[in-house]
């Protein structure tokens, strides 16, 4: 088990946020971060990074289109545990498209005498987005799910576990809560 600011992490709950991040985490931000689902070659990529390329070696142009669909929609869902939400009305509208979607890739359950986890049913790229789904039923059964967040820093953006004791972390790492803070100092300057 990993074990960070009092939090620890056991292998399925860092394995199920890790994969999730590593989605959301393929757009592209003001620091560099370039978009990582751009195209096929760019979603075969993220598949077989992520250890889901198998079966998924036809990927088209409309797999790439609802990746980023329901990237963005799991985007409005870890903005939401941050309290950095532009528009509250696209929390209620992105949790309806991933119920929708989630009935299109359905998950089977798989016992073992260690527990019950849920794996996709279908393989390829419909597989790929099942196991996103199945990774998000396994944080919400571990109580992790609201921990997932994107870092409040406009410049970043990324999505991150919160391993904070009370799960109020606002950024990313240490140098975005810095940026932030000097921000808000050179603000309160301006104003006085």
């Amino acid at each position: 088990m990993e074990r960070t600011a009092g939090w620890i992490c056991p292998p399925g709950l860092c394995e199920s946020s890790a994969l999730i991040l590593r989605f959301v985490n393929t757009r592209p931000s003001p620091n560099g971060r370039v978009e990582g689902l751009a195209d096929q070659a760019g979603l075969a990529n993220w598949l077989a990074d992520a250890g889901l390329g198998e079966g998924a070696s036809e990927v088209g142009y409309a797999d790439v289109v609802a990746a980023r669909e329901l990237r963005s929609a799991f985007e409005t869902i870890l903005r939401a545990h941050a309290g950095c939400v532009d528009d509250p009305a696209s929390v209620p509208a992105a949790e309806a498209y991933l119920q929708r979607i989630a009935e299109r890739h359905p998950l089977t359950p798989r016992l073992t005498a260690d527990g019950c986890t849920f794996v996709p049913s279908q393989s390829g790229v419909p597989g790929a987005f099942g196991a996103l789904f199945a990774a998000s039923a396994d944080l919400a059964a571990r109580g992790g799910w609201s921990r997932l967040k994107v870092c409040k820093n406009p410049s970043c953006h990324a999505g991150f576990f919160d391993k904070t004791r009370n799960s109020s972390g606002l950024y990313c790492g240490a140098t975005c809560g810095s940026q932030m803070s000097m921000r808000a100092y050179r603000s309160r300057l301006k104003t006085a």
